[in-house]
């Protein structure tokens, strides 16, 4: 893959952002006549804890990433890709989409996320970052690599833990920005019914393809249930998929990212783009 960095103003002063997509054998910075989709990927509270010089690094550096995509550009999965922390059924459900469709590759856009846990749907605080990923940021990507999406279509945003959590109101609140909004053992617990009210809303300016990852063994899980039974009530469509495992970096560095590459290479439009 390659690995650029870009600083992008913020009110707290420049943050560092890791953009990482493909390298491909023809040395092309995106496939011809396409770009590649954009997926913004949040991290967990541990890494908001570490600080904006460490945090933005964490899917790269403790989530292996990078692996995740050399595993499906090799165009099969097996278990010990997972951790060991996938279901038979599963395995060969995605092997066989791989199969019928390979993975085309996207690129992830990796922020630091500050420690803005627990607060609730709505807050100011949560809401300024949001509207920070969902404007300059996505604004200064496009810009510095013109080959990545630049339309709603091609453009979603996902996230761990923490990031799970912001990556759904996020999603939400910018419906006209995100085409794809996921979450992977989201800490939302007690926000529930508020993000499924934002996901109404979000539904009533245009669909979005929206994804809920867990794990059984997850704190979270229980909350994360009761956000897709909500969903359900409001007759929003979603999928919500639960692997083995618990709420650890054996599960970032398995099925999260994974999971994440292939739902958002398969959701997210590729479009064209004038080479001329």
């Amino acid at each position: 893959v390659h690995y650029r960095h870009l600083e992008v103003q913020t009110a707290f002063g420049l943050r560092r952002v890791l953009v990482t997509y493909p390298r491909r054998v023809d040395r092309r910075e995106h496939p011809p006549g396409e770009r590649y989709p954009i997926v913004i990927a949040l991290h967990g509270r541990t890494e908001a804890l570490q600080g904006p010089n460490r945090g933005y690094r964490a899917w790269t550096i403790r989530y292996g990433l990078t692996e995740s995509f050399s595993t499906l550009q090799r165009g099969r999965v097996f278990s010990p890709d997972y951790g060991g922390q996938v279901r038979p059924a599963h395995l060969e459900y995605v092997n066989a989409t791989l199969r019928a469709e390979r993975f085309r590759g996207l690129a992830v856009v990796t922020p630091y996320v500050p420690d803005i846990g627990g607060q609730t749907v709505g807050s100011e605080r949560l809401t300024e970052y949001a509207d920070w990923l969902a404007g300059p940021l996505l604004q200064a990507v496009r810009e510095r690599f013109p080959g990545l999406a630049q339309t709603r279509e091609g453009t979603g945003i996902d996230g761990v833990s923490l990031g799970g959590r912001v990556a759904l109101e996020t999603g939400f609140l910018h419906p006209e920005v995100f085409g794809a909004v996921a979450g992977m053992q989201p800490a939302i617990r007690g926000e529930e019914d508020g993000l499924a009210d934002l996901a109404l809303a979000a539904a009533r300016v245009a669909p979005q393809r929206i994804r809920l990852l867990s794990s059984d063994g997850d704190p979270n899980l229980f909350a994360t249930r009761h956000l897709s039974a909500s969903l359900r009530e409001r007759r929003i469509p979603h999928t919500l998929t639960v692997v083995p495992g618990v709420h650890d970096n054996a599960f970032n560095r398995g099925p999260a990212g994974l999971e994440m590459l292939i739902h958002h290479d398969r959701a997210l439009a590729r479009e064209p783009v004038d080479e001329n």
